[in-house]
């Protein structure tokens, strides 16, 4: 039997990062707002915007902000490692 040609799953951004499939279901309300707001920046710029452009957006800032997060914890922690053990009060 033949390889399975790996090729096929591959996908790149307009960017060239490499991608990965995300598939959820979400209310039907929630994508409609995503809808109206890709509809008014499409109708604001001209250009083409996708419910995907308005995800990945919103799920970048969320990443960035947790990324953000995680290292103010980390820098907290090295200053003040007791307060992992409980001793600072």
């Amino acid at each position: 039997m033949a390889e399975p040609d790996e090729t096929a799953f591959i996908r790149v951004s307009r960017t060239g990062e490499d991608l990965g499939e995300l598939r959820v279901n979400l209310p039907k309300v929630l994508l409609g707002v995503i809808d109206m707001v890709a509809t008014a920046e499409a109708d604001a710029t001209g250009k083409m915007v996708s419910r995907t452009d308005i995800i990945h957006r919103v799920l970048s800032k969320y990443v960035e902000e947790k990324i953000h997060e995680a290292t103010l914890i980390n820098r907290a922690v090295q200053s003040y490692p007791t307060v992992l053990e409980g001793g600072a009060k």
